[in-house]
């Protein structure tokens, strides 16, 4: 049980706090919650002592490594802690046959990692591999979805599961029945970062030398060893990668499928036919990806491989800025829906305004500013701001058609026509704007955002 001490330290409790202690010493925001189950469908359970975690160990078959926040949501967003990185080495369905505890070791030490903390065996043959971290990671979004590209990186090098990706994810329970080795060795947070780092840039200078382009991806030594056929366990993988490929050669779904069915015979043993059309049907159908996973390849064939699709430019009014007259119809839109005056952070206006095409999309921050400069120029809109840095507020108002002042072109125009209420859009041949396409932003939901007044940029 001290392995399960070794990962949470003091974010559990030896033993429910009494009512009396919790009224003296208060909430705390250092302990977190860990998850137990049996089955991956039912409802897990959640405990907060060590009391309850060495009971459960006896019950319990899986359980959580990182603490969460909250007792009924076991998701990445409840995460409080990062105890440690764990990754699922799988040995079953003809992956990583007769793998033992040495060669993880030595899977290890080639890929220049740092000494694993524990290594827990699993009944299917395979290992989870642990490394704690020397203090706890606080899970802030942007900590986990690194933690997340880390962990998939150890599980390519080391042939892992790399399905079983998330700090949110489930492991087998550590107990002396299992524990196939363990070390004092703990490593910073940074430490696989700086390895993260490393291994990119190794997987750059592999890529100058085995990219191809996807005329040539079906020769690719990689894929030809997965078109030589696969063992069980690989097939279902293997076939939809297989399907990506011939879509991005240029077949069709028909051809991809008939050389598919060729390609079933060769496989140990063959998949049924059915499972081969649904395959082709969903790497054919809209919305999926343009060609196959390089990194599935890699994992499939154990072998160096990189490539890179070329796809057809959007249509423009499917680009990132097309939508420019769009915003600027919802910014009115929303102005006159919070009767023509709102006074708040620029940031929360720009999240408060929605697309009239999608309600879930809020206007981004950099076309916002764009748009409320375009409105601003050509008379229809007001704005003030109080205040500076992230306590300034900006109200903006809506002018009365009355009281619009037309924008006039700085060149003198020709006379044709045009009068008083003769309105030029600086969008189609006046000015041009210069929209950067690396901008991004971030907010705060707030209620009621557009009328209440809040500190921010």
């Amino acid at each position: 049980m001290s392995a399960l001490r070794e990962i949470f330290g003091d974010q559990l409790t030896e033993a429910p706090k009494k009512q009396v202690h919790k009224q003296n010493t208060g909430y705390s925001s250092h302990l977190g919650w860990v998850f137990v189950c049996n089955e991956f469908q039912e409802r897990p359970k959640a405990v907060r002592t060590y009391h309850s975690l060495f009971g459960a160990s006896e019950a319990y078959a899986y359980y959580t490594p990182n603490t969460f926040y909250r007792n009924d949501q076991r998701h990445a967003g409840n995460l409080r802690w990062l105890n440690a990185m764990v990754v699922d080495i799988d040995v079953k369905n003809g992956q990583n046959d007769g793998m033992l505890l040495p060669d993880v070791h030595d899977a290890v030490s080639r890929a220049g990692l740092p000494t694993p903390s524990l290594i827990v065996s699993t009944p299917s043959g395979g290992f989870h591999v642990y490394w704690y971290f020397n203090r706890p990671k606080r899970a802030f979004p942007k900590v986990t979805d690194h933690y997340k590209r880390i962990q998939a990186a150890i599980a390519e090098v080391l042939k892992g599961d790399p399905q079983a990706i998330g700090a949110e994810r489930w492991f087998r329970m550590p107990t002396i029945r299992n524990i196939a080795y363990r070390d004092a060795s703990r490593v910073s947070f940074d430490d696989l970062c700086d390895w993260l780092a490393i291994h990119q840039e190794e997987r750059s200078a592999e890529r100058k030398t085995a990219c191809v382009g996807s005329a040539g991806l079906l020769h690719h030594p990689a894929v030809q060893k997965l078109l030589s056929g696969v063992s069980e366990g690989q097939r279902d993988n293997t076939c939809y990668t297989l399907a990506l490929a011939f879509k991005s050669s240029g077949y069709t779904a028909e051809e991809a499928e008939c050389r598919l069915k060729e390609w079933n015979q060769r496989n140990d043993p063959p998949m049924r036919e059915l499972e081969i059309k649904r395959k082709v049907k969903s790497a054919f159908k809209e919305g999926a990806p343009a060609g196959p996973s390089a990194q599935w390849i890699r994992q499939l064939s154990g072998m160096a491989f990189a490539y890179q699709v070329w796809e057809e430019a959007k249509p423009r009014e499917d680009r990132t800025y097309s939508h420019f007259e769009e915003w600027k119809q919802d910014v009115i839109r929303y102005l006159k829906a919070q009767g023509g005056v709102v006074s708040a952070a620029q940031r929360s206006i720009a999240q408060a305004i929605r697309s009239s095409s999608d309600r879930t999309k809020s206007i981004p921050y950099s076309t916002f500013k764009k748009v409320i400069e375009h409105l601003i120029e050509i008379g229809m809109i007001t704005k003030t701001v109080e205040g500076k840095g992230r306590a300034a507020v900006t109200t903006l108002t809506l002018v009365k058609p009355s009281k619009v002042i037309p924008f006039i072109r700085k060149e003198t125009p020709k006379k044709n026509g045009f009068n008083s209420n003769t309105f030029l859009d600086p969008v189609v041949g006046g000015i041009a704007f210069r929209f950067s396409s690396g901008s991004s932003w971030e907010g705060s939901r707030s209620k009621n955002l557009g009328l209440k007044r809040r500190a921010g940029p």
